[in-house]
């Protein structure tokens, strides 16, 4: 079977760009700010972006299909460089590449998050700032995060449920990788609600209950073989009370 076809270029610009479009495809890109320090006791810490997915091969082909933008250079705003130092960067497409941020603060790309549409990151634990860092991401429409566990997806809502967010709670993938379990923060925050509602209810009924008569509540109980215990216990309070 062929696999190279000579007369390509033959065709008209207007079908090769649509070829070459089609050429994209979603990808999860992961990258990582790498924190270092030039000279020992330096005060100044610097930042190196690392990426170990590849370059697409849409790049790698031809200069017309480098030509046509279908990625840009991007994430170089999170580097941190000596003076006379040049910036790295990443090829994404905004449109179709998922961001893996993996276990970084997603404040360190505060600087970069404005074209982010798709991001994924990992976390244990959260806070207040989490909230202000994710929404530095104001073009979000989708966001995949691992809680790892159970207790991991519990301290996500209470951190990030009473906030409005900067992406729909319904593009929000919560990971528990542990337990490979996923939900949206929608059904998490309707889960929660309705066990709320369960609570407020059961209290309610309790409340509501007519008091149990002192006789229905030791009905069955033998008193009398009880009552040397009782007395027992009254004479000690009574001992305790004398030596206060």
């Amino acid at each position: 079977m062929a696999t190279t076809f000579h007369l390509f270029s033959f065709l008209p610009w207007e079908l090769r760009a649509r070829i070459w479009e089609l050429t994209v495809e979603p990808r999860t890109v992961d990258v990582h700010a790498k924190r270092y320090l030039i000279n020992e006791g330096d005060r100044q810490a610097y930042a190196r972006l690392v990426s170990t997915t590849p370059v697409p091969a849409t790049l790698q082909t031809c200069r017309e299909s480098r030509n046509l933008g279908l990625y840009q250079r991007a994430l170089s705003e999170v580097e941190v460089v000596p003076e006379g130092g040049e910036r790295r960067y990443v090829w994404l497409n905004f449109d179709f590449d998922i961001i893996d941020y993996g276990r970084d603060d997603l404040y360190n790309y505060r600087w970069a998050a404005q074209p982010v549409k798709r991001l994924k990151y990992r976390a244990r634990g959260f806070h207040d700032c989490d909230v202000h860092s994710f929404n530095f991401f104001e073009n979000l429409i989708e966001a995949h995060i691992d809680c790892f566990d159970e207790e991991g997806l519990e301290e996500w809502y209470c951190t990030f449920a009473p906030f409005v967010l900067s992406c729909d709670r319904r593009n929000i993938h919560l990971i528990q990788s542990e337990n490979n379990r996923t939900i949206t923060a929608q059904e998490l925050c309707e889960e929660y609600e309705r066990q709320r509602q369960l609570e407020e209810q059961a209290w309610a009924e309790a409340a509501s209950a007519d008091p149990i008569p002192v006789s229905e509540m030791f009905a069955g109980l033998d008193i009398d073989s009880m009552m040397p215990t009782l007395l027992r216990i009254a004479e000690i309070a009574r001992n305790m009370e004398d030596n206060n």
